[in-house]
């Protein structure tokens, strides 16, 4: 099958940091204007800032573009909170011995968006945010900046388009992401969540980059009754291109569809099967008001990178938020099988399922993203990105995660790094905040720079090697 992945192009990053390899992470922020290029070094066990790069507001989300022909070069894109609404683009470059982050240019769009995708073959930039999405063409050669607007879509009625809210708050209630997928004989198609809507809007992509509306699926119904307000917040696509995987921030699920490419008779997405976000223990528990779920917000996922001893990813890792300061955010792991579904029934299976509780609430946006530690691991283990912006220690964690055999003892999955360490500040002022402002990193760009591009192009977190 073709899957218009992205091209594999190795690169080993050296370090001024330790004799080691080490990964390189580019992480936005909710509460600085700027970005934040870090180093983590897997021998050592520290995570340590090698750049702050300027930028133009808070909340950046991060989508990789293609490597530059001279191989020395990736781009990246980035949303944030600027007014007017932009989108800004950047060059991350190989001088010698490290890496370095600058700008390219920006486009001005006409909502504040909150999700960048480049998928293959990387000629056109997605973004999604509030009342409506926006297709952008990039441009050619080794400076892809932005180019023409191909088109602008909209999750609201025309006629009230003008009254439309179009800033951040949108964001509470409009559509949230925008992914892909290659299936075999079939057109791409791309998927829209709509946080206040409780439906996924399907596309299929054009030969000139603009998306021609085929489907809408609506909240699924399960085993303890149907959810009027799901909330999907983000979704993801297996490498097969046949099953979805959706995140539900009010009703804290994984939903699992399976895909059909569009034939005018079945549904593109038909809903298998779901599991909680939070332990079964939390859900089950009950309060004076909406009860566990409402004390959660579900928030983002990733599929396990893909290698060549475990081409289909043995692993989803998805995140939920406390709404508030009493409930800590939790990851949970759950083992898939070779079809990408969940592997097994029980959801209290330690083979079968994992759960970290966070030391915080999460913040605004409990993002991660994924590296694996080698290429030839049976287990599967990796190192795990985790952003969080709540007091009293925000920042960048990375956890490690064993796999699913590792009987070391102890927890598969643990943190064994963070950045900042407390006390750090960051001298500049975020939308209206005090002049002198803690770093506290959002998910929205957070993750390894990938030189060798994963299958999963577009995170909030991208790791650079």
């Amino acid at each position: 099958m073709d899957l218009e992945a992205p091209l594999q192009v190795p690169f080993q990053q050296a370090s001024n940091v330790s004799a080691s390899p080490v990964h390189h992470i580019l992480s936005g922020s909710f509460r600085s204007l700027s970005l934040f290029l870090l180093a983590f070094s897997p021998a050592q066990l520290t995570l340590d800032l090698v750049q702050t790069i300027p930028a133009f507001g808070p909340h950046q989300y991060i989508g990789l573009g293609p490597l530059s022909q001279s191989g020395d070069t990736r781009f990246a894109y980035t949303t944030s909170w600027a007014l007017p609404p932009q989108l800004h683009s950047w060059a991350i470059e190989r001088h010698a011995d490290s890496l370095r982050v600058r700008f390219v240019d920006n486009v001005e769009i006409t909502a504040t968006s909150s999700y960048v995708a480049v998928p293959p073959p990387h000629s056109h930039l997605y973004s999604a945010g509030g009342p409506s999405a926006q297709v952008h063409a990039l441009s050619s050669g080794d400076s892809p900046g932005f180019g023409e607007h191909v088109q602008e879509l909209y999750f609201v009625p025309q006629f009230e388009w003008d009254a439309a809210d179009k800033t951040r708050k949108a964001l509470r209630y409009g559509s949230h992401g925008i992914e892909f997928a290659f299936p075999a004989g079939s057109r791409p198609l791309a998927f829209i969540p709509v946080l206040g809507g409780s439906v996924i809007e399907v596309y299929t992509r054009a030969d000139d980059g603009s998306l021609i509306h085929v489907d809408s699926s609506g909240a699924p119904q399960r085993g303890d009754g149907a959810e009027q307000e799901d909330g999907p917040r983000h979704v993801k696509v297996h490498p097969n291109g046949r099953v979805l995987y959706c995140v539900t921030e009010h009703s804290n699920y994984l939903d699992v569809y399976t895909i059909t490419p569009p034939n005018g008779v079945t549904p593109v997405l038909t809903y298998v099967a779901s599991r909680s976000l939070i332990p079964p223990h939390l859900r089950s528990e009950t309060n004076a008001t909406d009860g566990p779920k409402r004390a959660y917000r579900g928030d983002t996922l990733l599929l396990a990178p893909s290698t060549p001893t475990q081409p289909a990813p043995q692993s989803i890792f998805v995140t939920t938020r406390g709404s508030d300061e009493e409930a800590n955010g939790w990851v949970s792991v759950f083992r898939l099988d070779a079809e990408g579904r969940f592997a097994g029934d029980i959801e209290n299976n330690p083979y079968l399922v994992e759960r970290y509780e966070a030391k915080t609430g999460g913040g605004k946006a409990h993002a991660l993203d994924l590296r694996v530690k080698t290429d030839d691991d049976p287990d599967g283990a990796l190192w795990v990105i985790l952003t969080d912006d709540s007091p009293p220690h925000p920042g960048v964690r990375v956890l490690e995660w064993d796999g699913w055999l590792w009987r070391g003892g102890g927890t598969r999955l643990r943190q064994v790094a963070a950045w900042p360490q407390p006390g750090f500040y960051s001298a500049e002022a975020a939308d209206g905040e005090e002049e002198r402002m803690e770093v506290g990193t959002r998910n929205p760009m957070m993750g390894w720079l990938p030189f060798q591009a994963e299958m999963n192009y577009a995170a909030r977190i991208k790791l650079a090697n």
